[in-house]
């Protein structure tokens, strides 16, 4: 396991120019490994080291990672495993960096990956994990949509709301201590034990596009049959948690959301018993430490107008965060909420009028897209009902066809089957006696 370093080394180191270990778990990983290891070749910040533990390839992995020379540091060993957590752990014991990262054989780092996460643990000295964004992108590559995941938070977790993607993760060594490591029995989602063994840290999420990862197929998110698995070890990381220290800690946390939940409340009753602003605001400041992305934070904020409390001076990034995220996922109309809301408390940020007329757009966008949809299912509706009333109108008119065929054949036959009895014979005229000569 890695020993706790010293804080205060470990502050100065981060304030020059960190090591940074850049782990690579892979078995069988080409064609795609190729497309990592070019992103790290491709980094801005040069003092890293690539730290390769090849779970004993069969498919030219372990020949073309042998071939590399072009990297400032790479170390392989290829030796079988029992799965990832071993292989991490097995890397994590030759990495020499203050901070360790990694890039999974299917993704690739940004050029500009390594530079923004040393700068972010500058800006953040007491951070234990900072993670940010990802592009996902398919099978070839391509770009699907961006990911910014939500701010830690501890209950998030623990409900399966928020779990930082490993991908665009990296580790204050020093800071994370023995807990940096995973729990070899866990033959999935190691990553979900981690954090939660992780969670009493400062956690930082930042809103920088690290990586690309990419989904499809592939990935074991995507297999049904997977989920029973991932469920089941999810829930055994969460019995090791509330059978340890941290139980405490837990139901701290909770003890915390719950008392914001009733001032929260007590906010929304004055604003419903016209109790005053200075009421809403007092009570609004005790109620900060709820889920901000909560339907009923909202709701709250929206009719009550509460002032951004003095004693909370994040709150205000944290609420344009909130909102960012929701453009991020295609809704706007929720968005417009967090930032209409901060214009009016006066919050002053130099992007916020850019969100604000964006998401106006993106929310017109999609109701004229609704709006067009809509009309277009209309149209179609119409010409089906009329082609309905078509079918119905012509099938109607071959059935009345039909009736006055059948009783012009019943006609015919009646008429054939009795006609002898209507044929008139004519008297034939006497015939004239042959004449003599």
């Amino acid at each position: 396991m890695v020993a706790p370093a010293d804080r205060g080394g470990d502050a100065r180191r981060m304030t020059e120019a960190p090591l940074v270990s850049i782990i690579l778990c892979v078995r069988n990983g080409m064609p795609h490994l190729r497309d990592a290891v070019d992103s790290v070749r491709a980094l801005s910040y040069r003092r890293f080291e690539l730290v390769v533990q090849d779970g004993a390839s069969t498919d030219g992995t372990r020949e073309y990672l042998a071939a590399i020379d072009d990297l400032p540091s790479i170390s392989i060993v290829s030796a079988p495993d029992t799965g990832i957590g071993q292989g991490f752990n097995r890397a994590l014991q030759r990495c020499a960096g203050d901070i360790v990262g990694s890039v999974d054989a299917d993704n690739v780092l940004r050029p500009d990956a390594l530079a923004t996460i040393v700068r972010r643990f500058q800006e953040h000295p007491d951070a234990a994990v900072v993670y940010g964004a990802c592009h996902m992108v398919d099978a070839n590559g391509r770009f699907l949509h961006s990911w910014t995941p939500p701010e830690f938070d501890l209950l998030g977790l623990i409900d399966g709301a928020v779990v930082p993607p490993f991908a665009t993760s990296f580790f204050a060594r020093a800071r994370c201590g023995a807990d940096l490591s995973f729990d070899e029995s866990f033959r999935t989602v190691a990553d979900f034990d981690l954090w939660l063994r992780l969670s009493h840290l400062e956690i930082v999420r930042v809103p920088d596009v690290i990586a690309d990862v990419r989904v499809g197929e592939q990935s074991s998110t995507w297999q049904a049959g997977n989920y029973d698995n991932q469920s089941a070890f999810k829930i055994r990381a969460l019995e090791k948690l509330f059978a340890g220290p941290a139980r405490e800690r837990v139901l701290a946390k909770l003890y915390e959301r719950a008392e914001a939940g009733i001032y929260l409340w007590a906010v929304d009753s004055m604003t419903v018993i016209a109790g005053g602003q200075a009421q809403i605001d007092r009570y609004f400041e005790r109620a900060t430490k709820t889920d901000l992305r909560s339907e009923r934070f909202r709701d709250v904020i929206a009719r009550a107008r509460p002032r951004l409390p003095a004693s909370d001076p994040t709150l205000g990034a944290r609420l344009l965060d909130c909102g960012v995220e929701y453009i991020e996922r295609c809704r706007p109309e929720i968005a417009l909420v967090y930032f209409e809301y901060l214009k009016a408390a006066g919050f002053e940020h130099p992007d916020l009028e850019t969100w604000i007329e964006r998401a106006r757009k993106d929310r017109w966008d999609a109701e004229t897209q609704t709006g067009v949809a809509q009309h277009l299912q209309n149209e179609v509706n119409r010409r089906d009902r009329l082609i309905a009333e078509k079918s119905a109108w012509w099938s109607n008119e071959v059935v009345v066809r039909d009736a006055i065929i059948d009783d012009l054949r019943r006609q015919l036959e009646w008429m054939r089957s009795g006609w002898r009895r209507f044929v008139i014979r004519w008297p034939q005229p006497p015939s004239r006696p042959e004449s003599r000569g």
